[in-house]
């Protein structure tokens, strides 16, 4: 049974965290206190539960399916998943060891605004697309049991 709830709670929090950085974020100043750093830390540890989760609950049904189409759109979720990983991860290391390390501003600003739409790209394809496949699959599971 796929965690919908934890899923959505982690959706929301990522979506306001990316909200209260984004703002401020475009102030220079701000990016060098405690509380920014503290946010960021909090939205990377969200991130990357999230991901966890997704990989613990949401995968493992899809691929139990019979249906191949469904496992086949899950590799699909699964690969552009290690992708953004790899994204996420090669972001965090330039930007957020010790802080934020911010040599150059605008590239921050931007390179940061890119990984948050990524990210909320990701989020938005995983509740049109992935999570109704598995509510499908669970529904029928349950008609079967019946």
């Amino acid at each position: 049974m796929a965690p919908f709830d934890v899923l959505n709670l982690q959706n929301h929090q990522i979506q306001e965290l990316t909200k209260v950085l984004g703002a401020l974020i475009k102030d220079r100043e701000l990016c060098d206190t405690d509380i920014v750093v503290s946010l960021f830390r909090q939205y990377i540890g969200k991130v990357l539960e999230h991901i966890e989760l997704n990989a613990k609950s949401i995968y493992t049904t899809l691929l139990a399916s019979p249906d191949p189409k469904v496992k086949a759109r899950t590799q699909r979720f699964m690969e552009g998943e290690h992708e953004i990983r790899k994204i996420f991860n090669a972001y965090v290391a330039r930007y957020c060891k010790n802080g934020l390390l911010i040599k150059d501003h605008g590239v921050f600003l931007s390179e940061t605004e890119q990984m948050f739409r990524l990210v909320l790209k990701r989020m938005q394809a995983e509740f049109e697309e992935l999570y109704p496949m598995v509510r499908r699959i669970e529904h029928g599971q349950q008609a079967l049991a019946a």
